[in-house]
């Protein structure tokens, strides 16, 4: 993002002094936009705009899953801590139903308000300028303040770039965050997942009830004690000891 702004910064042309007016209001122009007032040239500086939203939409992409995968593991390892309803797309009996977009509230909420307020920013930051001044006879008058180029405000630009940088901290910040691990990590992994969904015959249907992980009661196997989800009463796995 740095590396960007230098670069956009050396290629931009102002006309007013400093860091300039705020969003549209800026006469500050890139002199790699196209000059031209044909569909040619209106195209080339409407997509010279909108290059940064479309990459930034790719890194939304990529945020969006590392906090799909966080939320995720923080619902697996919650079924070690409390009695929870399993989560799917069509619930019965006790089971909770999906997350609207895989995300809870509080990741999804702020996580949208986030991405609006960059890609406002950046609509701010790179716009679209076209001025047609035209005479009596409808012809385009060139010399009288005509202009087509893509816009750039040096202030919005550096507000973007202080948010971005707030933003990548504190993505690095949650990357390197180490979370108190109540059960065995499953990810996506279904083998992990299928060997965390063995509990004691005796049980009904408990796929419909509210479950939690840990030792149960029954299912030993050779002496060695059994860990699953269940709907019976469970201890928490002591560390240094075997479980199946």
């Amino acid at each position: 993002m740095i590396a960007a702004g230098v670069v956009i910064f050396s290629v931009s042309i102002s006309n007013d002094g400093g860091l300039g007016s705020w969003g549209t209001s800026s006469t500050t122009t890139l002199s790699i936009g196209s000059s031209r007032f044909d569909a040619t040239g209106t195209l080339f500086n409407a997509g010279l705009a909108n290059v940064a939203q479309l990459l930034f939409s790719i890194g939304y992409l990529t945020f969006n899953g590392l906090f799909t995968c966080i939320a995720n593991a923080i619902e697996w390892d919650n079924l070690a801590l409390s009695r929870k309803g399993l989560r799917v797309t069509k619930p019965e009996g006790q089971q909770r139903s999906s997350y609207f977009l895989q995300l809870p509230f509080r990741f999804a909420v702020p996580l949208t308000g986030v991405s609006c307020l960059v890609h406002w920013l950046m609509s701010q930051s790179l716009f679209l300028v076209r001025i047609d001044i035209q005479d009596p006879n409808g012809k385009l008058v060139l010399n009288l303040g005509s202009k087509s180029a893509c816009g750039f405000s040096r202030l919005s630009f550096l507000v973007l770039c202080i948010t971005f940088t707030l933003i990548f901290c504190l993505v690095l910040v949650m990357s390197l965050w180490r979370w108190r691990i109540n059960i065995p990590l499953a990810a996506s992994c279904s083998l992990v997942i299928s060997a965390a969904c063995h509990p004691p015959l005796d049980e009904v249907d408990p796929h419909l009830k509210a479950v939690q992980w840990g030792v149960t009661a029954k299912g030993a196997v050779n002496g060695i004690e059994h860990c699953s989800l269940s709907t019976n009463a469970v201890e928490k796995p002591q560390y240094g000891r075997r479980y199946v």
